[in-house]
């Protein structure tokens, strides 16, 4: 590994030369402790979107000590690993390595093992025919090659990064804020220019000003079910392809798929999972669609981006009401058939389609340039790491 630092000061090293394999099982009192990809590895019960069920039977877990590195076979060349600070269980799925010798700062050897270098070589040595089977297995993870500084420059290099990253992270923080509040601002944005429109207060809501081109009318309503046809795809997410015409899935980015089950301008919204009522797309043309996500077309009586903003709009309300809720959210077609719209004039329609259209766009643009400030700084704290855990700079002059 190439360094700019003094090579007597850095010791060349395997991974199988600082750990090795333990199995401590038969301690079901201690926590259940399970591993990030941002975090490492910390107390289960410490976050709330780790849906792995805990089973009741905890014989077989692992035990870990601090110090201890904890892997996840399978996601380590996503990062999802760390040294532990915490003594507790985990699954026995987990790769558990204890340290041959206490000589080594717990935080650089964190960072360093978390670092894109080192990523990048569990990636190479994990085995499988596609990314999401892939696992690391520690007979190829022991012959990865790093090099470590004393013990004393360690300690040097990690009070460095936790301050240099620590800068990182508060513009980081500080620009999801800015982020949430133009989504707090464009939400508001859509939802008073339905308010505006104040035939059905029971609908839409009342206290807002009207929108001054917008005049009040007394505004029927429309049942979905009488403005479209509904129904679903019939592909299945292990159809995708590389490349082909869009296929939307669950998720809320599409996917790809060599064959086309609809030709038609549409309304598309996933039908189960952690995307109900959040994911939404208005699409012309071909495309296919998960058999769980509901195509809206064939629309009567109705402007077709009106009815999306509206429905992409006020659908979650219909969600929270009467969402099927088994082990993920769901939604039935008779949730959808049933749901209210307000439908003023074509014209009006148009206008407020429009009109939605013209200043969101605006937002979405501050937030896709806030976005990319955000994925440079994430870019610009890997490349800090990985030159400071390498020895590509030498922090020592910049304490």
């Amino acid at each position: 590994m190439s360094s700019t630092v003094e090579s007597e000061s850095w010791t060349p090293s395997r991974l199988g030369w600082l750990f090795q394999s333990v199995s401590d099982r038969d301690h079901e009192s201690e926590i259940v402790l399970s591993v990030y990809r941002d975090h490492g590895v910390i107390p289960k019960d410490s976050r709330n979107d780790n849906f792995n069920r805990t089973p009741e039977n905890l014989s077989n877990y692992q035990l870990v000590q601090p110090g201890d590195l904890v892997v996840n076979r399978m996601k380590a060349w996503q990062g999802s690993l760390g040294i532990s600070e915490y003594q507790g269980i985990v699954s026995p799925d987990y790769e558990v390595l204890r340290p041959t010798t206490p000589e080594y700062d717990r935080r650089f050897l964190h960072t360093l093992l978390r670092s894109r270098v080192l990523i990048d070589q569990y990636a190479l040595r994990s085995t499988g025919i596609r990314p999401s089977q892939w696992r690391l297995y520690w007979d190829e993870m022991k012959t990865i090659e790093l090099s470590l500084p004393e013990v004393q420059q360690q300690r040097t290099i990690a009070d460095y990064l936790d301050r240099e990253t620590a800068r990182i992270d508060t513009l980081i923080e500080e620009q999801q804020r800015l982020i949430e509040m133009l989504r707090e601002r464009r939400a508001a944005a859509i939802i008073d220019a339905f308010a505006t429109m104040r035939g059905d207060e029971k609908v839409l809501g009342e206290g807002y000003e009207p929108i001054p081109w917008l005049p009040e009318l007394r505004i029927k309503r429309a049942q979905m079910r009488h403005l479209c046809t509904i129904g679903t795809g019939s592909s299945d997410s292990a159809d995708a392809v590389d490349e082909g015409y869009l296929f939307f899935v669950r998720g809320d980015q599409p996917l790809a798929l060599d064959r086309y089950e609809f030709d038609a301008e549409a309304i598309i919204t996933a039908g189960d999972g952690a995307m109900v009522g959040r994911s939404f797309h208005h699409y012309r043309g071909k495309f296919a669609a998960h058999q769980r996500v509901y195509v809206l077309r064939d629309f009567a009586g109705v402007f077709p981006r009106y009815l999306f903003w509206y429905f992409s709009t006020y659908f979650i309300r219909v969600v929270g009401d009467g969402g099927a809720q088994a082990t993920v959210p769901s939604v039935r077609m008779p949730m959808i058939a049933g749901m209210p719209v307000p439908i003023p004039p074509l014209d009006e329609q148009r206008r407020v389609a429009e009109y939605l259209d013209e200043q969101t766009a605006k937002i979405d643009t501050l937030i896709a340039e806030t976005e990319r400030f955000i994925e440079l700084a994430h870019e610009r704290r890997a490349a800090l790491i990985t030159a400071a855990v390498t020895g590509q700079i030498d922090v020592r002059e910049m304490v």
